[in-house]
């Protein structure tokens, strides 16, 4: 099977790559010119340059593709504006969508998020995919509300015959690579002292990324699933601070664990935001208000379709999971 992954130097894009070329696929990675390609040319991957906001850089790219697996994405929750979100997540969406129908591509696998339900997925009932979608446009959910309409752009595709589509909706996803919940959650329980913003624990639907990676396959292969959305999402509930607990303990030391009012915690990202805007720093701060309202708010998927349609569940335990990511972090590979 010949396939494409865009965003193929990202986090999950990298594993897909990997996973795919060791089922025995043809494989093309897509990179912007300005992408790090360090970690693809250790592959057999064949890289290919080119950037789905330029619909004319991409359109040799899926020539006699079966398969485009799409997780390209502006993934910096709360931090850019909504033109560069636009431009990259719904533009981009169509861009590599567009140049897929007029290549006669056979499948396209969509990579979204659990996040499109809005304040439908931070509750204690998990929200399967016929959910409400919902997002409140504003600055700090961007990239949300981005997300919602690619997927719009993406069922239009399929519905008016153009390609089939397949869609997963990842929760929460960490692994080796992972520069955004993984990395948080280590930089956050590595001092002595574990400081937390208020007193939550939401619940999250937290998946190691080769299981997701797996189920992407799955659901872009299987002759049933073209036009469906799966959840990626275990048959069990976590928290947030459980997860943080399995990263402690791969850590190996005790810590202290307090709690500062939300409030506190609210001003003091935005004044992060504050700083990195007057020094023009392009790079995400380490938290931002999106990325607090995420650690407060939760969010939790049902992962019944996947396990029932197609026979998935994750293998990786927390346990399992945060042993590996600590081990890579403490690699000379994760510098």
């Amino acid at each position: 099977m010949k396939t494409l992954v865009t965003g193929a130097t990202g986090f999950l894009g990298s594993h897909l790559v990997e996973r795919l070329l060791a089922l025995g696929h043809d494989v093309r990675a897509l990179a912007r010119k300005s992408s790090d390609t360090g970690h693809l040319e250790t592959t057999n991957s064949k890289i290919v340059v080119g950037n789905v906001e330029d619909y004319e850089s991409i359109r040799g790219a899926v020539k006699g593709v079966d398969v485009v697996f799409h997780a390209a994405a502006r993934v910096t929750p709360g931090w850019g504006s909504w033109k560069a979100f636009h431009s990259c997540i719904v533009s981009g969406t169509d861009n590599i969508l567009r140049a897929s129908a007029e290549a006669g591509v056979a499948r396209f696998l969509h990579v979204s998020t659990g996040a499109v339900h809005g304040k439908h997925c931070e509750g204690d009932i998990p929200a399967c995919e016929s959910t409400l979608r919902h997002v409140d446009f504003a600055p700090d959910s961007y990239y949300d509300c981005a997300k919602l309409q690619a997927e719009d752009v993406a069922f239009d595709y399929h519905k008016r015959g153009k390609v089939p589509v397949s869609m997963i909706r990842i929760g929460a996803i960490y692994g080796p690579r992972d520069r955004l919940l993984a990395d948080r959650v280590f930089r956050h329980v590595s001092p002595p002292v574990i400081v937390w913003p208020g007193n939550a624990d939401p619940k999250y639907s937290i998946v190691y990324v080769t299981d997701a990676v797996e189920l992407a396959i799955m659901a872009a292969t299987s002759e049933t699933s073209a036009g469906d959305v799966y959840n990626v999402a275990p048959s069990h509930e976590i928290t947030l601070r459980q997860f943080a607990a399995g990263m402690v303990r791969a850590l190996g030391s005790k810590k202290i664990e307090v709690s500062i009012p939300y409030a506190v915690a609210y001003a003091w990202c935005s004044a992060m935001e504050g700083w990195s805007r007057l020094r023009r720093v392009r790079e995400m701060p380490y938290l931002t208000r999106a990325g607090l309202r995420f650690l407060n708010k939760g969010l939790y998927l049902d992962g019944s379709k996947a396990k029932e349609e197609l026979g998935w569940e994750p293998r990786v335990s927390i346990e399992e999971g945060t042993r590996r990511y600590v081990e890579w972090r403490r690699s000379d590979g994760a510098r």
